[in-house]
């Protein structure tokens, strides 16, 4: 019998930027904040850099990543004034608290109340990621004891 990984020993990495990239267009693009006064709206996801990657030692799933987001908003005011600008998180860390976010809000105008408004709907979507992407990918980096030997 050989045993390639027996009981999910060995670190078994698996990229997952990809698939972070598309994540963040279902799941972030179009995330808004509307009130009777405001319109913002996360209109595009402009850019992802870094690392994100699911890994498995000693028959433990972890995730990885150590992301750069850039994301573009518009919006509008009550009194029809178009807001544009980006929400740039230049660290996006696996071991983050929800407190421990930086938001580098560049904009026209309006900076304090895309802070008070969008900020707290994006980070909640944020906090989300690292359950989603364990999820989605903790079965393709360990392996059942099927996959694990094979008999000679």
């Amino acid at each position: 019998m050989v045993v390639h990984n027996p009981n999910n020993w060995h670190w078994v990495d698996k990229n997952c930027l990809p698939w972070t990239k598309d994540y963040f267009e279902t799941e972030i693009k179009n995330t808004n904040f509307k009130n009777d006064d405001y319109e913002f709206i996360i209109s595009n996801i402009d850019s992802i850099t870094g690392d994100c990657d699911v890994t498995q030692r000693k028959g433990k799933v972890l995730c990885i990543y150590d992301m750069r987001l850039q994301l573009k908003i518009s919006g509008t005011t009550k009194d029809d004034k178009t807001v544009s600008g980006t929400i740039t998180v230049p660290e996006f860390i696996h071991d983050q608290d929800e407190d421990e976010y930086v938001f580098e809000i560049n904009s026209d105008d309006l900076i304090p109340e895309i802070k008070k408004h969008l900020i707290p709907v994006l980070k909640v979507k944020l906090m989300k990621f690292q359950n989603d992407l364990i999820s989605a990918h903790a079965q393709d980096v360990q392996h059942g004891s099927a996959t694990n030997s094979t008999t000679n």
